[in-house]
């Protein structure tokens, strides 16, 4: 991941080229104080920007470094807790994936919303970003579950959450009540309900899975058993669906997520693997629009005599980069505009586009 962080980093250089910027490499190392370390050499050695490092606890000690010298940090990190006073956390936040897609189900006249998340302090942070997003969006929570990671923990709490034994209660009471009837429609209506395992709605229209990988194939073939219908309940997630794998489950089919804009990232991992004969890692991108903007900035003075003053990397209007627009706000977060897609059978597709300005507002 550094290498290809690196590499991102200098394919940046090349395409922008600015004849008043020197891009200078220091290894973070694999603890918090190498990370000081090399901080503390680069502070030395006058850098006015630093971009990176990527983990949290490093950016947290190369902060202590760069924050009494004024010198500003685009971090790689997704954590928001290492935000703010000079350190800009340019990852990609979970939380404001999960607005964007509620947001979007909002407008498409969903209104009751559940969640299903992990039983750790990831689904709890997970849960508490969603309730914000449904209730700005005008929705709301009517069930969460949080589920154990054992098998048997999962499958109950799943099953909880789709009112499987009330709902196949009710449909033996139906099919009791007309059992007894003659008539061409009560007939009719039995032979349906012989059809179905269960009898009634779930009680929500859209269904939040923060997870992904082997976590949300093993809860979606759940959902459609204890019949949750994939037709009937959107499922959302985050950018972690982007896995062809998903296209391949069934109950996975038409679930939305959200996510940086496909194309520009597209075109930059065939440019990135024609240069380096690899596929880079996801999170290369950072490095680039990092050193991106630093070269823009890095032709421009500003009032305090620096191009790195925050009145300069707070511009309101953002930067383009290949991860779409982005914009660094004053609490050190970075606030991006994203796509909703929708996963297929080959592939995700976007069933709503990226903003191109931040003249509309965004969802954070």
């Amino acid at each position: 991941m550094g290498r290809d962080l690196l590499d991102a980093a200098q394919l940046a250089l090349f395409d922008f080229n600015p004849s008043v910027f020197e891009l200078r490499v220091y290894d973070s190392g694999s603890n918090p104080v190498i990370a000081a370390s090399a901080a503390a050499r680069a502070q030395a050695e006058g850098v006015r920007i630093l971009l990176g490092p990527l983990f949290s606890e490093a950016v947290t000690a190369t902060a202590d470094v760069m924050r009494p010298h004024g010198i500003p940090v685009y971090a790689f990190s997704s954590d928001r807790l290492v935000a703010g006073n000079g350190v800009y956390v340019a990852g990609f936040f979970p939380e404001a994936q999960i607005s964007r897609t509620v947001e979007y189900a909002v407008r498409r006249g969903m209104f009751r919303f559940a969640a299903l998340v992990p039983d750790d302090a990831f689904g709890g942070r997970m849960t508490a970003a969603y309730g914000d997003s449904v209730r700005r969006a005008g929705g709301e929570v009517v069930t969460s579950r949080f589920y154990p990671f054992d098998t048997d923990g999962i499958t109950a709490t799943v099953r909880s959450l789709a009112q499987y034994d009330a709902r196949a209660a009710e449909l033996e009471r139906e099919k009791a009540r007309l059992a007894g009837k003659t008539d061409p429609i009560s007939k009719r209506a039995l032979e349906r309900l012989e059809t179905l395992d269960t009898l009634g709605d779930v009680g929500f229209e859209a269904l939040m899975l923060p997870e992904g990988g082997e976590q949300v194939l093993q809860l979606a073939p759940l959902l459609a058993f204890f019949d949750i219908d994939p037709t009937e309940v959107k499922l959302l997630g985050t950018w972690v669906w982007d896995d062809p794998a998903l296209g391949k489950e069934p109950a996975m089919l038409g679930a939305w997520f959200a996510a940086p804009p496909r194309a520009s990232r597209l075109r930059f991992v065939d440019r990135f693997r024609d240069t380096y004969g690899r596929t880079p890692d996801r999170l290369a991108t950072l490095a680039y629009d990092g050193v991106a903007l630093a070269a823009v900035l890095a032709q421009t003075i500003g009032p305090r005599g620096t191009p790195y003053a925050a009145e300069n990397l707070e511009n309101p209007e953002g930067f383009a980069g290949v991860d779409g627009i982005f914009r660094l706000g004053a609490n050190g977060e970075v606030e991006r505009g994203l796509s909703v897609l929708e996963i297929g059978r080959d592939g995700p597709r976007e069933v709503d586009p990226a903003p191109t300005s931040f003249e509309q507002p965004l969802t954070n």
